[in-house]
């Protein structure tokens, strides 16, 4: 028992901060431009998410799930690290959830956003995925070389769908599709902590406040169904 404890986070990561550094460049090297594509695809999810175009919104969601899990997880992570295929099924799953909820989401207009907390948390999250995550590499991480982007690499792709999710799905089915982005943006976390990566926390924040606004959301609604039916 006394041995686990001299263990440290690292300690669990089979590589190093640079040899994760040069994985990154690489599948940079070798998709540019696919990240262009995916930024346009990205946007124009939330954008179909916050007109209220369930459907589309999360059908576009699920093209960046598997590429991730196919080309990051399956193709490059996996080099360094055994659980990374694992991984890779995990973001598979998520893109045929995605799909999935798209297909049984009736009509392609079938749910309005408010202008409320969700949408406005919501779309911020996506954003700054979106657009503001890869500036991370170039101001204060590794480089421009090294930054991670929706489609291609799985925190962006994660934190973006959290975003998105919160906007289109609520009670059950929002924590069903949350489930997958949100245990990897744990270990996205985790993993960035071990390696002493700038912004590590990030995914994790990001989960605590799609978790946060999500509850919060569920509580103001409940108040108000209670005080409406103490007044009938």
């Amino acid at each position: 028992m006394n041995d686990w404890q001299t263990y440290r986070l690292e300690d669990f990561i089979p590589f190093t901060p640079d040899v994760y550094w040069r994985l990154l460049e690489r599948i940079n090297e070798a998709f540019w431009p696919l990240h262009v594509l995916a930024l346009a695809i990205g946007l124009t999810a939330l954008l179909l998410a916050l007109r209220g175009n369930q459907r589309m919104a999360l059908a576009l969601l699920a093209p960046a799930w598997l590429t991730s899990g196919l080309i990051f997880h399956w193709t490059y992570y996996a080099e360094l690290n055994w659980a990374a295929s694992w991984f890779g099924w995990g973001f598979v799953a998520q893109a045929a959830l995605l799909l999935a909820l798209a297909l049984f989401a009736g009509s392609s207009r079938t749910h309005e956003p408010s202008k409320g907390l969700s949408t406005w948390i919501g779309a911020t999250v996506a954003l700054v995925s979106l657009l503001a995550y890869p500036l991370i590499a170039a101001t204060i991480g590794p480089g421009l070389s090294h930054a991670e982007t929706y489609g291609l690499h799985p925190d962006p792709t994660a934190i973006a769908t959290l975003g998105v999710l919160l906007i289109i799905l609520r009670g059950p089915t929002l924590w069903l599709a949350l489930l997958i982005p949100i245990l990897w943006c744990v270990i996205g976390s985790l993993t960035l902590m071990a390696i002493d990566a700038t912004g590590a926390m990030i995914p994790l924040a990001a989960v605590i406040i799609i978790a946060g606004t999500s509850i919060a959301t569920r509580l103001m609604v409940t108040q108000r169904s209670g005080a409406g039916a103490y007044r009938v």
